[in-house]
């Protein structure tokens, strides 16, 4: 529990910048979406609130992952997924 107390915005840009990677790994959008979530949580740590609790930063992530999933879901689904439809 002693490590979410040292998080500090590197941890998070790093974090963000491996899940931006493994996008071209497993081409999705949600990779992005959740690395975007970790670039902003690192953005919040180093300019907004810099004496932020590791938990509470770690609810920032999964809030902002949430909304952010969420919009390229439904980004997704405006684009098509490109997988075939059936017939009705």
């Amino acid at each position: 529990m002693e490590m979410l107390y040292i998080l500090n915005h590197w941890h998070w840009w790093a974090l963000g910048a491996l899940f931006v990677l493994s996008e071209f790994v497993a081409p999705c959008v949600y990779f992005v979406a959740i690395g975007i979530a970790a670039v902003l949580v690192g953005l919040v740590t180093r300019f907004v609130m810099p004496e932020m609790a590791g938990l509470w930063q770690l609810g920032l992530f999964i809030g902002l992952t949430l909304i952010s999933t969420g919009i390229a879901r439904s980004i997704r689904k405006k684009r098509g997924d490109g997988t075939p439809r059936q017939k009705a």
